[in-house]
């Protein structure tokens, strides 16, 4: 296998071109990408909380708002740093199959289980699964979403400690819109991933559409 210095395959494709099924039985790796959304929305409200407690307590001259106030952000901050570093992993794509790597653990996808791949935003993806889950029962629904994003390293707000006034602040920060991998398999299963490089995850895994299904044996990622 031949990996690039970030991580990438050397054999980058552009989206919906060919590959000889030669190159596509080597293995490709795609890290997956951190953004830390919670953490820069948790140092905007830092900057308005703490301020805000300081002026509030010295107006009212009643130090423990100023002190209640910059622990509040404190255990925010570390909060947030804790949930933006929670999962990490890669994504591992040979001819045949696609395994997903978490460092505790992985789980295969056979070229047989693949309908298409997709990008998509954070706001979307998160609209989309909540649309597939509308009916049914609060504990299956939560069920649903942990699979849909169990293996994706963004955090796309699907719940929220600060009464969705985070969800709102990330949707509207520059990097929001960092597309996201949306997978759909067969038994209208589907998998959100979070590859660094998503356009070459997209056009790889659209290839298998493409080409003959891999002679058994042939070479598969660990």
């Amino acid at each position: 296998m031949q990996i690039g210095k970030a991580g990438r395959s050397l054999w980058p494709v552009p989206v919906g071109t060919g590959l000889p099924l030669a190159l596509m039985s080597r293995v490709k790796r795609f890290r997956t990408k951190r953004l830390w959304y919670n953490t820069k929305a948790w140092a905007y409200l830092c900057v308005v909380v703490v301020p805000a407690s300081l002026i509030l307590s010295a107006v009212l001259r009643f130090l423990p708002i100023a002190w209640g106030g910059i622990i509040l952000s404190l255990v925010g901050f570390v909060f947030a740093v804790q949930r933006d570093r929670l999962r990490i992993g890669a994504y591992l794509v040979d001819s045949g199959s696609l395994v997903i790597s978490t460092g505790e653990v992985s789980h295969r996808v056979d070229r047989s289980e693949f309908v298409d791949a997709s990008l998509v935003d954070r706001a979307a993806a998160r609209d989309y699964i909540r649309q597939r889950n509308a009916g049914l029962d609060p504990a299956t629904a939560r069920a649903m979403e942990r699979e849909f994003i169990r293996f994706c390293s963004v955090d796309i707000g699907l719940s929220s400690s600060t009464f969705g006034i985070g969800r709102r602040l990330i949707d509207r920060l520059p990097n929001a819109k960092d597309d996201l991998v949306l997978v759909r398999l067969t038994g209208q299963r589907q998998l959100l991933l979070s590859p660094v490089y998503n356009q070459d995850l997209v056009g790889t895994l659209s290839r298998w559409n493409n080409q003959p299904e891999p002679e058994p044996g042939a070479a598969r990622p660990a």
